[in-house]
């Protein structure tokens, strides 16, 4: 076996070995916020439904992204077999709109958080709560 067929079978473990890497940082982060807001005083049960609103945004998309990187990458993986040639835009074409499409979730993410009806976290509520108490001076 030479260098580039050990090359071809090792980098999908590599990916795949990345990307969990990703997920478990991402994981780690996420606790360690959690953490220091309930530190703070926030109220568990008001965040936890905030970060379940947070994720609520449009899975269709989530879904249709993955499916159609997944797709893409297939197809240009099997016919890079066959060489290097014009052939292979048919397999980066659906690869970038499903990447496309991917970072459309992700970019749109919070904004679908907002529609709901459902108190927020604030920085002032969580610092002094009886700030809200006090009569302002007009």
């Amino acid at each position: 076996m030479n260098l580039y067929n050990f090359l071809i079978l090792l980098s999908p473990s590599v990916v795949i070995i990345a990307g969990l890497a990703c997920l478990a940082v991402m994981r780690y982060i996420a606790y360690k916020e959690r953490v220091a807001l309930v530190e703070r005083g926030v109220d568990i049960d008001l965040l936890l439904r905030n970060q379940w609103l947070h994720r609520q945004g449009n899975r269709g998309i989530l879904w249709a992204g993955t499916m159609t990187t997944a797709v893409g990458m297939g197809l240009l993986l099997g016919l890079w077999m066959l060489g290097r040639g014009l052939w292979l835009i048919a397999g980066l074409v659906p690869l970038f709109v499903g990447l496309g499409m991917l970072a459309i979730y992700y970019v749109t993410l919070g904004s679908a958080a907002g529609n709901h009806n459902i108190e927020r976290i604030s920085p002032t509520d969580s610092e002094d709560p009886s700030a809200s108490a006090r009569p302002t001076a007009i």
